[in-house]
């Protein structure tokens, strides 16, 4: 009987070999025949896969955002308002269990993002996607009497993105300074002055 082999399984650990390379070796070694050793196939099964590099980089970026959003529902299920924005930038904050990494990863996509108008358009949608959801909290704290008095939610919604983005520069630039009391410090502040 023929072995039966899930494709979005095996996309999905592709996508992994290249955050893997990225973390451990950085972007430039990012290359079709380090991929497929990362992942343990020959370099033909890659190229079933995914036709070119950029192909592979799209899904490589698309896999660690969804990756992202996924545990931030999780997280915030069952809460709302400055609670679940807490809990939402708990979660995208670069705490010492796994967030150096990640960020490494994040800010390497950014750089090719920069360069790369696929990839920008792939990166735009799914942080204006980001920005709904820090919009949505902040319009239920709102609604709950939460948010302080004349706050406008626009520049609110542009702050707490600013501030989330920052921090993943400042752990790969700067990680003596963002610690994990550093980080909490940041998001309790960020929800002070935010309450009423």
């Amino acid at each position: 009987m023929p072995k039966v082999v899930d494709h979005d399984e095996r996309r999905a650990h592709i996508a992994e070999a290249v955050t893997n390379i990225i973390i451990r070796d950085g972007f430039d070694r990012v290359t079709m025949r380090e991929i497929a050793a990362e992942a343990g196939y020959a370099h033909g099964a890659i190229a079933r896969y995914f036709p070119n590099k950029q192909s592979l980089l799209t899904t490589a970026f698309l896999h660690v955002f969804s990756n992202s959003h996924e545990r931030i529902l999780e997280r915030v299920q069952g809460v709302r308002g400055l609670e679940a924005l807490g809990r939402m930038s708990r979660e995208l904050l670069p705490f010492t269990d796994v967030g150096p990494q990640r960020s490494q990863v994040v800010l390497s996509f950014w750089d090719r993002a920069a360069q790369d108008p696929e990839l920008w358009e792939i990166h735009h949608e799914n942080i204006v996607r980001r920005r709904d959801l820090i919009r949505r909290f902040l319009l239920e704290a709102e609604a709950d009497g939460e948010l302080a008095p004349g706050l406008d939610v626009e520049t609110a919604v542009n702050q707490v993105s600013a501030q989330n983005a920052g921090w993943q520069m400042m752990a790969v630039l700067v990680p003596e300074a963002a610690t994990n009391e550093s980080l909490q410090a940041s998001i309790d502040t960020m929800i002070s002055d935010l309450r009423a």
